[in-house]
């Protein structure tokens, strides 16, 4: 399936369905076993914003999967960096720590509340993906088989509480 020069990616996006047990594959034999499935998802997001046509669609999306495995990596090895500086002792000593003062806790505390409702009135099973996704760290591959659902169906999920969340974010800026 050729793209056209209207809508580049539409193309990409075909041979991306048809690649993407083989991208999976990859991500996996990379290093990302368990974050396979978010990987591929990470650069199917992507996609989207290709705009121009792609002479080699096949190796074009290898790469992006390369590319999304390295900048995991990189993220975890980062995290694990600040959390380490974080949890080492000289950063637990008594009078490094200070308190959150009331006016902070209160806002933080209101912002929770504005979050949770939001959540409650999208209602579930979106809230309930969203949740377990973002707080609990289940991956949508997993959430799919919990659920029944597709993974498409997951996402269609994340991305309407996303959209929640996001104008929740903007209301209170």
């Amino acid at each position: 399936m050729e793209a056209s020069p209207e809508h580049p990616a539409a193309g990409l996006e075909a041979i991306f369905a048809e690649m993407r047990p083989a991208l999976v594959r990859r991500a996996a034999a990379m290093g990302a076993a368990g974050d396979a499935e978010d990987v591929v998802q990470d650069v199917w997001l992507k996609l989207g914003g290709v705009d121009a046509p792609v002479a080699s669609p096949h190796a074009y999306l290898l790469r992006m999967v390369y590319t999304a495995v390295l900048d995991r990596r990189r993220g975890l090895r980062r995290a694990a960096v600040r959390d380490a500086t974080w949890q080492s002792p000289a950063n637990l000593a008594e009078d490094t720590v200070e308190p959150a003062d009331a006016e902070r806790r209160l806002i933080a505390l209101q912002t929770l509340r504005a979050v949770e409702a939001r959540l409650m009135a999208l209602g579930d099973p979106a809230a309930a993906i969203f949740r377990r996704h973002r707080i609990e760290g289940v991956t949508q591959r997993r959430l799919a088989e919990e659920f029944g659902m597709g993974l498409s169906t997951i996402e269609k999920h994340l991305r309407r509480a996303y959209a929640v969340l996001l104008d929740l974010q903007e209301e209170q800026s």
